[in-house]
């Protein structure tokens, strides 16, 4: 870190997880040091999507963590637990048997455009693992053109276990929201090259801290990206498809 070349700092204005104890979305708010429930209907817009590791670990008391990753068979992952007791190292297959045994659990971390009736559109990160990732991985292939809905949760068993997990539904992308989601992905695109070039330690850093990108947008590139948008409808669930061009609000 210097004047000219400061810490990297993370865009994002909330880091999303989902509880499926209770069926919430929370985030943390630092300044108010608690968690925040997210009131539903929730609505984004996908921007990237990323690997990690997160969980917890009862053996040190502690949450577990790990830097991001775009491929688990060709970029090494580096878990570790925030008290320094435990980490490991290497390719998600080689050791996903440790990072288990740890306490961790794979974890898609998506990057998103929040939108709301209320307010101005947000980056925001989700972090689905578990329950709530396994039902991400059933629709994920349906989120390109689209603005997601989280209108309600719903109730799974597994044995005995009951749980929560989100229920995703689809509405078409204006042009206005499609523009904002692009322009949003290019500051998010630069933090990520950045991102994918630190050290380690750096890399954790970064991912726990966040801040506004004052650069301004690059408006062509904008634009170059819109027209090479693809403005056909997406496959959408079929328990979607007849609620597809209705707008979310």
């Amino acid at each position: 870190m210097s004047i000219s070349n400061p810490s990297l700092k993370n865009p994002c204005g909330k880091f999303i997880d989902f509880k499926s104890d209770k069926g919430i979305f929370v985030y943390y708010d630092k300044e108010k040091e608690e968690q925040i429930e997210l009131s539903l209907p929730l609505y984004f817009v996908v921007l990237d999507e990323l690997s990690a590791i997160s969980g917890y670990s009862k053996k040190h008391d502690c949450g577990i963590y790990s830097n991001e990753i775009r491929n688990v068979n060709q970029n090494i992952l580096r878990v570790k637990t925030f008290k320094g007791g435990e980490s490991v190292t290497g390719y998600y297959p080689h050791i996903k048997d440790t990072i288990k045994a740890m306490g961790g659990k794979y974890t898609k971390s998506v990057y998103a455009m929040m939108v709301s009736k209320e307010k101005e559109p947000e980056m925001v990160n989700f972090k689905f693992k578990g329950a709530s990732f396994s039902a991400w991985l059933e629709v994920k292939n349906f989120t390109e053109n689209s603005v997601i809905g989280v209108l309600k949760t719903k109730t799974e068993r597994n044995g005995k276990t009951e749980y929560q997990v989100p229920v995703f539904k689809f509405y078409a992308l204006s042009t206005e929201a499609r523009e904002e989601a692009i322009a949003m992905d290019i500051i998010l695109q630069k933090y990520l090259k950045e991102y994918f070039m630190q050290v380690p330690e750096k890399e954790i850093a970064a991912a726990e801290t966040m801040e506004e990108d004052a650069d301004a947008i690059d408006e062509v590139k904008v634009e170059e990206a819109l027209r090479r948008y693809t403005e056909s409808k997406p496959n959408l669930p079929d328990d979607d498809d007849d609620d597809y061009n209705k707008p979310p609000f």
